[in-house]
Parts: C-alpha cells; structure tokens; sequence
C-alpha cells in the first residue's frame, strides 16, 4: 500500500508531538516523586492524556509502514478515546487541588458521571456500529492514518478541549496574580500553551487537513507541549535568562 506525502507528515507529526508530549509527563510525574507534591503526579498523567486523540494515527501509520495495512476502525477509536475521561480527571484533580479544594469533590463528581456516561455509550456504538463513533476521512481512508468522528465523539471532545481552556486560563491568571515572578512567568506559559493546545486541536478537528494545514496545526501542539513544560517545571537556566 503506497503512502502519500501527507500520509508521513500525518503520521510523523503525530508520532512527534505525542512523544514530545509523553516525555514532559513523565518528567513532570518525576517530579512529583522527587517533592511528593500529588499535584505533578496528576497533571503528569493529564498531559500525557491529551496525546492520546493523536496516538492511533501515529500508531497506524507505523503500523501502515510494517505491514501495508492501517488499523481497523475498532482499534482506532479505542486507542484514541477510551482513556480521556481520565485524562480530564487527572487535570481537573491538579487544578483543583491548587485553585479550589473545596469544590474538588462536587467538580470531580459531575466529570466521573460524564465519563462514565461517555464510557457505556462510545462502547455500545462499538459494538453496533463503529461508524456511529467516526469514519476514516477520504484522504486516509486506505491507509486509515486520519479519522472524522461523528456528533457524539465531537460533542464530548469539545467538552474536554473547553474544560482545558477555562481551567488552564484560571490556573494561569491565578499564578500571575502572585508577588512571585517565577510563578508569574510559569502562568504566562501556562496561558499561552493552553491556548495554543486548544487553537492546534480545533484546527486539527474541524480544517480541511492538507500539506500546508497540517503541519501548521502540529506545530501549534507541539509548540503547546514545550510551553507545558515551562508552565510546570521552569528549568533554573531559563529561569534565570528570563527573570532577567
């Protein structure tokens, strides 16, 4: 099965960010080993999390290039949904710890019934028809490197993507209040890296996917993962090149 340029910058891409992405989770859940601070363990796995829409096409794509065949819809789908309500748990447990502990059961209560909900659905349209959750789009649909899901995925992703934009841009206001200045610089990098996740996933949802889109798009999240990492863990030489 012959693979179109688009097909590698889609898969490649892909394979980059979510890498990217898995790595500074990691290194912020080390972090939390090394201060015992729970709220690195959870936003760790939360950024982990917010590759996994992007997995299944990096993963197809390789899987494309050993054996000539792209992932089956099934596969697909669940590789790139059946953790994100976690995921959402996770942030919404790091931000609540730090922003509002006393709403933290009430908040977290209203998202595990979501989740639970999304949870009994996406697998009963699993089961009966696949096609209910998404399609592979047009361009991919030989190789099955990119998907276009259906109302019910999109309505849940657009509450995930929300939720991220309003939490994110509390933490960071709330951090840029402070008198601290390496705190403040950590919420300005917050701020813009939640809006670039959000700009890049909308783009990369809701475009005509092409050549010249695409790796725009990628670049927004990749981008997006590196200020992550600003956000949480300020290494000390660039603290220091830019406090001053």
């Amino acid at each position: 099965m012959t693979l179109k340029p688009i097909d590698y910058v889609n898969g490649i891409s892909s394979l980059i960010y979510t890498s990217i992405l898995i790595i500074i989770g990691l290194t912020i859940i080390l972090k939390y080993i090394k201060l015992r601070e729970r709220t690195f363990l959870f936003i760790g796995l939360a950024l982990i999390g917010l590759s996994e829409p992007w997995i299944p096409s990096g993963v197809s794509f390789l899987w494309n290039v050993i054996t000539g065949e792209g992932l089956s819809l099934e596969i697909y789908v669940i590789i790139g949904n059946i953790f994100v309500p976690v995921s959402i748990l996770c942030w919404l447990f790091g931000f609540t710890d730090l922003i509002t502990p006393e709403k933290q059961k009430q908040i977290l209560l209203i998202y595990v019934i979501i989740g639970i909900l999304f949870e009994i659905i996406f697998f009963i349209l699993l089961f009966v028809n696949p096609s209910l959750i998404g399609v592979f789009s047009v361009e991919s649909v030989i190789v099955h490197i990119d998907i276009e899901y259906r109302t019910f995925i999109l309505g849940y992703l657009l509450l995930i993507i929300l939720t991220v934009l309003i939490t994110g841009i509390i933490f960071g206001r709330t951090s840029i209040m402070t008198e601290d200045r390496v705190i403040k610089l950590k919420g300005k990098f917050l701020i813009i890296a939640v809006i670039s996740w959000v700009i890049g996933a909308v783009l990369d949802t809701s475009i005509p996917l092409n050549l010249i889109t695409l790796p725009v798009t990628r670049l927004l999240l990749i981008i997006s993962a590196f200020l992550y990492y600003l956000g949480f863990i300020l290494p000390p030489k660039i603290k220091q090149i830019l406090i001053k």
